[in-house]
């Protein structure tokens, strides 16, 4: 059996969770061994599985789990099922946000007109990068936690680094443009690895997506943008980008969970 690397990607998941047959995993381990990309994909794909397992589950509260299960109970009495005592299992990793997020950082970098030469610029930028690739590889689990978690990165970055200095209104709009646009690219791509989910799935990857573009491009502008060493513009426009998209990604969230009205 010969795969293409478009097979190994849609399999790569499978394989790591030990799901494929004999004869496909034979034919995808086959397969890495004498493909470069594929075999650097599966790698990718591996260290980002582990760097998820050392991530603490976030605690929910006996009043939000009281509310979660309540809500799911009227959606079954409305559906006119029973409501199921097993929760639905987590859905499997999606590698479509994540392509997204290192896409936008890799394009607003690597196509900058300028980038700045200070290593204190580029760590910042690296954690940030960081932060987005995490945010894009749970997109859709824990959103409003993932949501509120990136948040706080921000605001982090904000503080480390930078001085007083006069707010340049026309870098201003297009370092919020970047965020804005690089929001809908990232969420877009969730929605990719969730469109046939429920509703509440495809809802939570879209905004946790768009939070982590927003994070991505706060990221390539800590680099490229030529007024990121003043205070006052990163707050206003890149630390304002991220929290303007985090306040729609929650209201999205917030009317996703509302119960229908009949």
């Amino acid at each position: 059996m010969k795969l293409t690397c478009k097979q190994m990607t849609e399999m790569a998941t499978d394989r790591a969770e030990g799901a494929l047959d004999v004869a496909r995993r034979l034919a995808f381990d086959e397969h890495v061994q004498t493909c470069d990309g594929c075999r650097a994909y599966v790698r990718q794909m591996d260290l980002t599985r582990q760097a998820l397992r050392r991530i603490p589950l976030p605690e929910i509260s006996p009043d939000l789990n009281s509310v979660l299960m309540d809500g799911f109970e009227e959606w079954a009495a409305a559906k006119g099922r029973p409501a199921a005592l097993k929760r639905p299992s987590a859905r499997r990793f999606s590698h479509w946000p994540l392509m997204g997020v290192l896409g936008t950082v890799v394009f607003l970098v690597a196509f900058a007109h300028q980038r700045s030469q200070a290593p204190e610029d580029w760590m910042i930028g690296g954690g940030l990068a960081l932060a987005a690739v995490i945010v894009s590889s749970l997109a859709g689990r824990f959103a409003v936690g993932i949501v509120m978690a990136a948040v706080v990165a921000a605001i982090a970055a904000a503080l480390v680094r930078g001085s007083a200095g006069a707010i340049d209104p026309g870098a201003g709009v297009e370092c919020l443009m970047t965020e804005l646009v690089s929001a809908a690219v990232v969420a877009g791509a969730a929605w990719l690895g969730v469109r046939r989910g429920s509703r509440t799935t495809i809802w939570g990857a879209f905004a946790a997506g768009a939070v982590a573009g927003a994070l991505a491009a706060y990221a390539a502008l800590q680099i490229t943008c030529r007024s990121h060493s003043s205070s006052f513009h990163v707050l206003a426009f890149h630390l304002g980008g991220v929290l303007l998209v985090a306040a729609a990604a929650l209201t999205a969230l917030m009317s996703a969970r509302a119960p229908a009205r009949p």
